[in-house]
């Protein structure tokens, strides 16, 4: 039919106030996985808020566990903050992960917006688009490559093997998150696919377009370039309710990038017929994956919230 496919957000953060176990988190994706997502993704930071922070468990580390119990369901970052990280270090933990999953991992980065976590590791923040560029060639030497010669940056290689190569060739597919036209061409040249946020389909449609057009320009076939949209979703009586439970899960736990097109109307929610209708859109604007991210009122709601994502929309495609 449509050719869409689905995957959801796990919650691996909360706000201050709650907890959620990683048992949970493993038992949503295997109730994902159960009712024909595609994938699960997790988010990325080592720290987040002060004040009102956000507890967050370690994205791949997350990811580990859910491959080992689970079969089918792709397993996402979206996005993991490579400019933050070692890139040898992160290059053997994705291939890691992908032995797990048997061939599952897809990765997905960005270079970061939070200046306060750079400073705390010890990175410049104004490099954080060159230091993407950099370690993303280097994790590319490393999966492909019998062995790495030479000097990238800081990063100096003198005969290194990295073994086991990933499972999946040539490498597990990159994806990127990114807004302004400068990262949408980054996007093009160095990725395997883009990873948009809160964008309607309209958003969605305009850089899609242009993501195509800098593919056209490096080469790269835009049939087999990746895509999705990480969006709400909720089931609800009609949109016009939807949408304000919505703003109130975004409130609480979201932030939306002033920089970018990102809004809350770029949710899916309504009665299932509304839902069916507005993903519709989406496949019309060039989508390929819909990552759901279930929006709730309560954090013990989620196993449910994704139980009607899966019975109602997912189903009807």
């Amino acid at each position: 039919m449509s050719g869409i496919k689905f995957g959801v957000a796990l919650q691996n953060y909360t706000a201050s106030d709650e907890r959620i176990s990683p048992s949970e988190l493993i038992k949503t994706a295997i109730i994902a996985e159960e009712l024909g997502f595609n994938s699960v993704w997790v988010w990325d930071h080592l720290i987040l808020g002060s004040k009102r922070f956000y507890p967050i468990y370690e994205s791949l580390i997350v990811l580990s566990a859910v491959a080992s119990h689970t079969q089918r369901v792709r397993l996402g970052t979206g996005v993991y903050l490579l400019s933050l990280r070692n890139p040898l270090v992160v290059a053997k933990q994705v291939a890691t992960i992908d032995h797990l999953s048997n061939g599952r991992m897809l990765f997905g980065v960005a270079s970061g917006w939070y200046e306060r976590e750079f400073k705390a590791c010890g990175i410049d923040f104004r490099k954080r688009g060159e230091l993407l560029e950099q370690k993303i060639l280097i994790l590319k030497k490393l999966w492909t490559e019998e062995v790495v010669v030479g000097k990238i940056g800081e990063y100096e290689f003198a005969n290194v093997r990295l073994e086991p190569k990933p499972i999946q060739k040539p490498h597990p597919p990159i994806f990127m998150g990114g807004y302004v036209d400068k990262v949408l061409r980054r996007v093009a040249k160095l990725s395997d696919g883009w990873v948009s946020y809160f964008y309607k389909p309209t958003s969605f449609e305009t850089s899609w377009k242009k993501i195509c057009n800098y593919c056209q320009i490096y080469g790269k076939d835009v049939s087999s370039f990746g895509n999705c949209d990480m969006v709400p979703a909720l089931v609800s009586t009609s949109r016009e309710d939807g949408l304000e439970l919505v703003k109130g899960y975004v409130h609480r736990y979201c932030d939306l990038p002033p920089w970018s097109e990102a809004s809350v109307e770029s949710s899916i929610t309504g009665s299932p017929k509304e839902c069916v209708e507005y993903v519709e859109r989406y496949i019309d604007a060039g989508v390929k994956e819909l990552v759901l991210i279930p929006a709730f009122s309560n954090i013990s709601e989620i196993k449910n919230r994704i139980k009607e994502l899966g019975d109602k929309i997912v189903a009807s495609f």
